[in-house]
């Protein structure tokens, strides 16, 4: 996953708040609905709604896997990292991580306790403290030896956080051969702090490996289990698939570091594991031990009833970290991964995989029916890989629905790149789309599979949020958009298969992305308000999505906004940058004879002298903007040069804030086109490139809803902003439940009277059931404190017939289940 552009709040305020005070002001306003129930429609996907699970966010170790223990097996790249000496009684003794003999290959390092003193040992205190319930039961497990000669035991107990034993047990006479041991353990209060101890029985040395505890309370009490309120969270979603393992953590910052499924499959003390690409200060050893592996994967979707949709690495590391490529030559054994993956899912027992599959107690297959090669690759270096994989996948295993990459934005060079590819020969059964944009992109966007290719590749969203300002905050708003957008992405279900929000799971303390589907800690969660919009779409499903003819309001102004240069893999220079109001005043002109006075600037070497603006660095996306977000109809002029580098120009207007642009992208994709791009407005490229060390006058003029574009004198562009609509709207039938099911969309702050029409329809029930997500503010969210403070609430509305009025609560997604008898 990548960053795109996230949106200042400024924009979407502005946006909701026009909108809203235009539908107030006119009691004329309303929605007109006809859905037509005499017509089959299209059908629609089981896999519509699912899940993406990547481990982000201590999502895995520390989160939905259920182990307590964090570095149980003392591999992360501090060994001893979450443990520490326990002296309970005056015992003394020290602890050192050794490594001769060790209890297999893939776990070399393990723990050895030198007692001077019989209880001396070592404590765990978790990921961030250890959760304890009253009543319930916990497993304890280690693998320990002594040395020939020795006789010792193990002491195990539970303690608090100031060293008080809640429970202790006690492991007898140990071998001189790696051997495991386990107790039982049964909760004597509620603790949320505790910590787990093991030490000697008497003076001597004791070496101990794989550390474990579990509660006995898992989802489907698995011994290996997941944590069950996370677990049961997803479920929750009726997800239709469940995209595994990720994310950038398929490809890793390089090779060594990239995501192979065969290290996690098997006896979890041998899994061999490998330190998280997404370590940050924050959690500088984060860690994977493969306890969440494959197989648990697969059993998983099994447990809730989602299709599994497994990712493969496709030989290259992680791009957006510059990490390297394996060789063309050096592929095979990728490609084995890959075809050894079907085999292990979908194999008899009989089959070499198969067989590992049965021996870990699943004999029969997993009914894999789609595979991703690679995540978010672009460009040409991505297309040579997948290509090899594509042949190897269709050869051998042609029921296999093969899964592409676009690239990491929505419609940046990279997916334009793709798109090319996929539009001229290069075999897809899916494209993967991802996208992490403003609110406002998904309201103006909610058409944009409507005009694909039904004859191409169908489309995967693997990874969208809407991403509400600098804080990129799970509130309300957020919400509202993504359920915007989701109408259209049924309404385009003979194109559209498959989405997924993205990321999952957030842990509070241990973030390193923001937002996230659930935030949770060691004994709460947080279901957000975009959680319960995809609980709304994947608990009411339907089976076809009928046709719909929607009258509702559209907001007709002219967006507004900053201007701005910038660069992308160039370096440029700008001067007699000009500002002129429709009126003839000038609201800005740069003499820059006080340096970068005003402007805030976003990556790049920016210096400021004689009159012009220059931007020295090589990178992607460096801007610099100016001015006032609610400057509009305006004409802004300059000239640029560039003085080197690959592409062109950045220039933007009608930009509320540096993290959201509207430009015109002169000399982009590698120098090829020019394109208008942005929140507002329709892309549009014509051909052109940009010389170096070429002065080139430039004029946008950006007055009402209409953009004209000049590049020395000459127009290139003449295009309206999009207007945004009031209200969103998509219904389908329930074969099953025989019922009409409709989303309905009011992301603004009054309440919006529609007329329903169910053109066709024969006998109705006269009672539908009602499901609202709403709340006063659109700033709302959940919180662990607060986690009710937006959820849906359930009700029933009576009178229906053919044609019947029903009132949208403001700031709402509303579906609405109709009987059909």
């Amino acid at each position: 996953m990548l960053h795109t552009f996230a949106n200042p709040v400024l924009r979407v305020v502005a946006l909701l708040s026009t909108i809203a005070t235009t539908c107030g002001a006119d009691t004329n306003n309303s929605v007109r609905l006809t859905v037509r129930l005499d017509e089959p429609g299209k059908p629609v996907a089981r896999t519509m709604h699912g899940l993406f699970f990547e481990d982000i966010n201590y999502a895995a170790d520390g989160g939905l896997y259920a182990e307590l223990v964090q570095n149980r097996s003392f591999e992360h790249a501090n060994p001893m990292y979450s443990w520490f000496e326990s002296t309970k009684d005056g015992a003394k003794g020290r602890l050192t991580v050794e490594s001769e003999m060790p209890l297999n290959a893939n776990n070399p390092a393990f723990l050895r306790l030198h007692a001077a003193r019989a209880g001396f040992g070592a404590a765990n205190a978790g990921f961030d403290g250890i959760v304890i319930r009253d009543g319930d039961g916990y497993r304890f497990s280690v693998y320990a030896r002594i040395r020939a000669g020795d006789s010792n035991g193990l002491q195990v107990w539970l303690e608090d956080s100031a060293g008080e034993i809640l429970t202790k047990q006690t492991i007898k006479e140990l071998t001189t051969a790696w051997k495991k041991y386990e107790v039982k353990f049964t909760g004597n209060r509620d603790v949320t702090s505790a910590r787990i101890a093991v030490a000697t029985t008497r003076p001597g040395t004791v070496d101990i490996d794989m550390v474990s505890l579990f509660p006995q309370k898992t989802f489907k009490n698995r011994e290996n289990g997941l944590r069950p309120d996370l677990a049961q969270a997803f479920a929750d979603l009726k997800p239709g698939f469940l995209r595994f393992p990720g994310g950038c953590i398929v490809e890793g910052r390089d090779c060594e570091n990239a995501y192979r499924w065969k290290d996690t499959i098997g006896d979890v003390a041998e899994r061999k594991q490998n330190y998280n690409l997404w370590q940050n200060g924050q959690s500088p050893q984060y860690h994977q031990t493969f306890g969440l592996g494959f197989f648990e994967y697969f059993q998983f979707c099994e447990d809730i009833g989602a299709e599994p949709v497994p990712v493969v690495n496709c030989g290259m590391s992680c791009q957006a970290r510059r990490g390297p490529v394996v060789p063309m030559d050096e592929l095979g054994p990728w490609i084995q991964d890959a075809l050894d993956l079907i085999e292990f899912a979908n194999g008899p027992a009989s089959s070499p995989w198969g067989a590992r599959r049965a021996a870990m107690g699943h004999a029969k297959p997993f009914h894999m029916k789609h595979l991703a090669v690679g995540n978010e690759q672009w460009q040409q270096v991505y297309f040579d890989r997948y290509q090899l994989f594509h042949k190897a996948i269709r050869d051998k295993y042609p029921e296999i629905q093969i899964i592409s990459s676009s690239g990491p934005a929505a419609s940046d060079q990279h997916w334009h790149f793709a798109w090319e590819k996929f539009r001229t020969g290069t075999p897809a059964d899916v494209v993967d789309e991802h996208y992490y944009v403003p609110p406002t992109w998904l309201f103006n966007n909610v058409d944009r599979y409507a005009n694909f290719d039904r004859n191409g590749p169908k489309i995967f969203v693997g990874e969208f949020a809407a991403h509400d300002g600098r804080a990129k905050r799970n509130n309300l708003r957020a919400g509202l958009a993504e359920a915007a957008y989701m109408t259209g992405l049924l309404k385009n279900s003979d194109v559209v298969i498959m989405a997924s929000y993205a990321p999952l799971l957030g842990k509070i303390g241990r973030s390193q992305w923001h937002p996230n589907l659930i935030w949770f800690d060691n004994s709460r969660l947080a279901l957000t308000p975009s959680y319960h919009v995809q609980a709304q779409f994947g608990r009411n499903l339907p089976d076809v999505v009928l046709p719909v003819t929607l009258e509702a309001p559209t907001l007709e102004s002219a967006p507004a906004g900053m201007i701005g240069v910038g660069t992308w893999n160039t370096q440029a220079e700008y001067k007699d940058i000009k500002v002129t109001a429709a009126d003839g005043r000038i609201l800005f002109e740069g003499d820059f004879s006080r340096g970068l006075d005003g402007w805030q600037t976003s990556g790049g070497d920016w210096v400021a002298a004689d009159g012009v603006l220059r931007q020295r660095a090589g990178g992607e996306d460096i801007r610099a903007v100016v001015g006032d977000p609610s400057w509009k109809d305006y004409t802004l002029t300059l000239k640029a040069r560039k003085v080197g580098g690959d592409e062109g120009f950045l220039i933007l207007f009608q930009t509320p804030g540096i993290e959201n642009p509207t430009w015109w992208n002169l000399g982009g994709w590698r120098n090829t086109e020019h394109g208008l791009q942005g929140d507002s407005v329709t892309e549009q490229r014509v051909q052109g490139r940009i010389d170096n060390n070429r002065w080139y006058d430039i004029r946008i003029e950006a007055i009402a809803r209409r953009i004209k574009a000049y590049l020395d004198g000459k127009l290139l562009h003449d295009v309206n902003t999009k207007s945004t609509a009031s209200f969103y709207a998509v219904a389908g039938r329930d074969n099953r439940a025989r019922e009409v099911v409709m989303q309905l969309v009011n992301p603004f702050a009054t309440a919006m009277p529609v007329s329903i029409e169910l053109a066709g329809a024969g006998k109705l029930g006269s009672k539908a059931t009602v499901t609202t997500l709403a709340h006063s503010s659109l700033e709302a969210e959940n919180t662990l404190e607060r986690p009710e403070n937006v959820a849906p609430k359930t009700s029933g509305l009576s009178g229906i017939s053919a044609q019947f009025s029903f009132t949208i609560e403001p700031f709402s997604l509303t579906t609405l289940r109709i009987p059909e008898r």
